[in-house]
């Protein structure tokens, strides 16, 4: 089994799931930048990544996100580096044939006769109850907003499936930190890619 991390490492998973903060722990056990996808596509629009989703109507940002997750995969694949792209995106069907691009690039390395993984889809998970916590939806609401917390557990049913379709290995971050999961990642993805090769 290799212990070297991929050269492009993507985490996908639903809002709360630990994109960002486990690829920032992720790319510094690899060495590798992080491009936040959420992070890149504020700056995009002038924003801050909690405001971006508000700040212009849905298609608008749903545009850009998906634009910037296409740049963010190609330099990643040309340069290395860990990606939080999110699960947003995944709704794109551009966005996926990438992933799964990457996802072949790395089968032929490793057909070619490489050494440890050169590209990794890593989908993270969480329990709807903690999701909805870290989203700010476990709080008493009123009836006016109709029943938010069930359009949150379908569309996280969704996303979550969606994912799975897409990855490589999947960790659960419903009781890890950041860094656990990290360990986590990078153990699963060095077991995975060795039995393949």
């Amino acid at each position: 089994m290799t212990s070297d991390p991929p050269r492009v490492l993507v985490l996908i998973g639903p809002p709360g799931a630990g994109c960002s903060s486990v690829g920032r722990a992720a790319g510094a056990v690899a060495g590798l930048p992080v491009l936040d996808l959420g992070r890149s596509v504020a700056d995009e629009l002038g924003t801050s990544p909690d405001l971006a989703l508000v700040a212009v109507p849905e298609a608008e940002y749903r545009r850009v996100e998906t634009d910037t997750a296409l740049r963010l995969l190609d330099r990643a694949a040309a340069e290395g580096a860990v990606v939080a792209l999110g699960s947003g995106c995944l709704e794109d069907p551009r966005t996926r044939e990438r992933l799964e691009e990457l996802r072949l690039g790395h089968d032929r390395a490793l057909q070619a006769g490489a050494v440890g993984a050169v590209a990794a889809v890593v989908a993270l998970t969480c329990s709807p109850r903690v999701l909805a916590t870290r989203n700010g939806l476990d709080a008493p609401r009123s009836v006016a907003l109709g029943t938010v917390h069930h359009q949150f557990v379908q569309m996280l049913r969704d996303r979550q499936a969606r994912c799975r379709e897409l990855a490589d290995v999947v960790v659960d971050t419903t009781s890890t930190t950041p860094e656990e999961a990290c360990a986590e990642v990078m153990r699963t993805v060095g077991s995975a890619f060795s039995r393949r090769s």
